[in-house]
């Protein structure tokens, strides 16, 4: 059944009114008609089962038959800093990050990066459709992009904050989380392309990131993000 996220001032008692491109898409392209079932969620974490009521020319009316919470949500939440790669790259880490549990993403300018960073309104977009497919009942936020100097000096809130590296040789990302098993927020620091310069590991290891290996192979940019939250949820949602 089609999911779509909805905020909170879009219900009215017992209805939702759904306008925009959700309208649209729900409209002309699933072409969806009065009495057909859809799935909302919002915020909060709750998932209604709502039923079309009506359609008009740039909104339409659900009423909603039922509603629950949903605990699909990993217990840890994970800050992806990504460092903005080449092309339509950062496109992929974002959805691939949303499904498997981000709770927010940075796009970070390092002295390697080379792309544009003015797609803020694409990249969420992409993030919100990647929750609505994927079954979440939170959508990661997409924050402005920030030079590599602004975060380091703003990330302070974080429990743990971990910079998975391929210069790094004697500490595992595995042996890392050991180490931390009661914590609540992690923030990763992904490079670019051409990695991270050598002052820049440094910057982030006096600001206290623990530098960590993934292994033995080297990962591109593109999938070191995803490969990181993967291994993270595993370790943390497994004890």
């Amino acid at each position: 059944m089609s999911r779509f996220f909805i905020q909170a001032d879009t219900i009215s008692g017992s209805e939702i009114s759904i306008t925009g491109s959700d309208h649209n898409h729900i409209k002309n392209v699933l072409r969806k008609d009065v009495g057909d079932k859809i799935v909302c969620f919002d915020s909060t974490g709750t998932e209604y089962e709502t039923r079309i009521a009506s359609i008009e020319k740039g909104s339409l009316t659900l009423n909603i038959i039922n509603s629950h919470k949903k605990d699909v949500e990993p217990k840890i939440k994970i800050t992806l800093a990504q460092s903005l790669p080449k092309s339509s790259k950062m496109d992929d880490i974002i959805q691939k990050s949303t499904e498997l549990g981000v709770f927010e993403i940075i796009p970070v300018i390092t002295e390697r990066s080379i792309a544009k960073a003015d797609k803020n309104e694409r990249w969420n977009k992409i993030a919100k459709e990647s929750a609505e497919q994927s079954g979440r009942v939170h959508v990661p936020e997409v924050k402005a992009a920030i030079k590599l100097e602004h975060l380091l000096d703003s990330c302070g809130g974080y429990d743990l904050k971990l910079l998975p590296w391929e210069c790094e040789n004697s500490r595992s990302l595995r042996a890392e989380l050991a180490n931390n098993k009661n914590i609540s927020s992690i923030l990763v620091l992904i490079g670019p392309e051409g990695g991270f310069s050598p002052a820049e590991a440094e910057k982030a290891s006096a600001k206290g990131f623990k530098s960590v290996s993934l292994g033995k192979r080297i990962l591109r940019t593109q999938t070191a993000g995803p490969a990181t939250l993967a291994m993270i949820l595993y370790e943390m949602e497994m004890k």
